[in-house]
């Protein structure tokens, strides 16, 4: 790290934030996950975590928990908090109340912020949860989804949870036995277990409710953790007001910002139930920051050289240019021209991305810069710059994927066969990471959805053959295949996999087939 991220130290210690805001802009300017630790140092991070770990511990030795009832008591909903002695939420439970059959407090979510986990904060709360049920003499419940062998299953046992067999229930409602409970001892009685069935049935029906306050809940703590940001990142934008153009620090964490901003405004959009109660245009970006020169990957990183690794051949046929300077070498390639790239350029009539601003970003959705085009004698490829984080996952998808893709050999989905895109290369440089893959003419599953029901020149031929039910249809087949897959439901895969479907770039149409069977696509990928 070179004395960019010094001056932020600095600037974060002379302006006197809280740990959690700190922290907040430190996620943001590494782009590492601040919860890995091991021995209680931070491995391989720069000086500006020095004394980090004593300042959480401090922290975490000065929280205190507080309840309250949302919405100025109405409502069946109630809340934890895990406020700092300064007032910092650290953390939250979210219960319903339930009455009938038996009074009880179902536990919806429990939530610990990442750099706090593993300083025993999560068992602080449930111990409190604890005490609060007995106090009310009610009975507390959760939908476990944490596998026995997991740490935290433990902290469970050791404060009295129990699975609803061991209550004597040996057939949930809808089959579900997955629950947990919580019986004080005031209700451990012979009628209990009548009534906690009838409790169970009783929640089921309420569950899509209950999904849809939560998901509320979260966007709405989101949008206001990232105002929180915004307002810390301006304050720092304001200090370089001296200098005649901004700080290449300062231009990188507001498009990490926005680049996290649009990835969430993605996210919420598939919600249960959510209907933008808690918009992100609440969010007011001032000028100064829109006309910010986009900066979106890292200059620093730590002192170790570049690393590179994967596919031996492909690694021996990059330019050795690339391979001293990767990060200068892939930024300087050609946009990857996807169908959503395409038509922004379109409406603005200007060929010119490069220099892109934080306007850009908004106005896109997106981070063009992140996908990159090469080819390598004769073949195509695409860089993809990815988050150090998602490192072990794409890891991890490269062994997987081709076995998903050999596995299915013998059948079709919907007379479509699966296809594997696996990441061939890692390179790591400056506190980047890149993937290489080949590039297939297809585009992303979901895109392809959005250029069906909106492009003018496809929504007719769209309506007249249904091809984005086809499309659907084929994915949801290809999905429920590897959902049963042991090899890939071992590895918990099935949420990170993206699907990509045959399409023609140049003329932005979906290579469909048609014969007198019907419409169908010959392949769909699998990256």
């Amino acid at each position: 790290m070179d004395t960019e991220v010094e001056v932020l130290r600095e600037r974060l210690q002379r302006a006197g934030l809280g740990i959690k805001d700190a922290l907040a802009v430190l996620d943001i300017a590494l782009d590492v996950d601040l919860a890995e630790s091991e021995g209680g140092e931070h491995r391989g991070l720069p000086s500006i975590f020095r004394d980090l770990d004593q300042w959480m511990d401090q922290t975490v030795r000065g929280a205190h928990i507080e309840r309250f009832r949302p919405c100025e008591g109405k409502g069946p909903f109630h809340v934890f908090e895990l406020y700092t002695e300064t007032g910092e939420t650290l953390g939250y439970l979210n219960m319903l109340y339930l009455r009938k059959p038996l009074p009880c407090y179902y536990l919806v979510y429990v939530e610990v912020l990442p750099p706090f986990r593993g300083r025993g904060l999560g068992t602080l709360i449930l111990r409190e949860f604890k005490r609060f049920v007995e106090r009310k003499r009610a009975v507390g419940l959760l939908d476990n989804i944490i596998p026995p062998e997991e740490p935290t299953y433990d902290i469970y046992r050791k404060l009295g949870w129990r699975s609803i067999e061991e209550v004597g229930i040996s057939e949930p409602p809808g089959g579900v036995f997955n629950y947990m409970v919580y019986l004080p001892r005031e209700l451990k009685r012979a009628d209990t277990s009548l009534r906690l069935q009838k409790l169970l049935f009783n929640l089921s029906k309420k569950r899509p409710v209950i999904d849809m306050h939560d998901n509320e809940a979260m966007v709405r703590r989101t949008i206001e953790e990232f105002r929180s940001t915004y307002r810390i990142l301006e304050m720092l934008h304001d200090q370089e007001t001296a200098a005649s153009e901004p700080s290449p620090l300062i231009r990188y964490l507001f498009t990490r910002w926005v680049v996290k901003l649009m990835a969430f405004r993605r996210r919420i959009a598939e919600l249960l139930g959510y209907t933008g109660g808690e918009s992100l245009e609440q969010l007011r970006i001032s000028e100064a920051v829109r006309n910010l020169p986009i900066l979106p990957h890292s200059l620093w990183g730590d002192a170790s050289p570049c690393r590179i690794w994967g596919e031996e051949e492909l690694i021996r046929r990059l330019p050795s240019s690339l391979k001293e300077e990767p990060t200068r070498w892939i930024e300087r390639l050609p946009f990857y021209r996807r169908p959503y790239l395409r038509s922004w350029l379109e409406r603005r009539r200007d060929p010119v991305v490069e220099d892109l601003r934080i306007s850009d970003l908004l106005e896109l959705g997106f981070d063009p810069t992140r996908l990159r085009e090469i080819s390598l004698e004769g073949e195509d490829y695409v860089f993809e710059r990815i988050s150090p984080r998602f490192q072990s996952l794409n890891e991890r998808k490269r062994e997987v994927l081709p076995r998903l893709s050999a596995g299915a050999r013998q059948r079709s989905f919907c007379f479509a066969r699966l296809a594997a895109n696996p990441p061939l290369v890692f390179l790591r440089d400056r506190g980047n990471v890149y993937i290489l893959r080949r590039r297939v003419e297809g585009i992303h599953y979901q895109e392809a959805l959005d250029q069906l029901r909106s492009e003018p020149a496809l929504r007719e031929w769209n309506r007249s053959v249904g091809i984005d039910r086809i499309l659907q249809q084929t994915i949801g087949e290809v999905r429920g295949w590897i959902r049963e897959d042991p090899e890939g439901a071992s590895l918990d895969l099935q949420g990170e996999i993206t699907y990509f479907v045959p399409w023609d770039l140049e003329s932005n149409r979906p290579r469909l087939h048609v014969d007198p069977s019907g419409a169908y696509f010959d392949r769909i990928w699998v990256a």
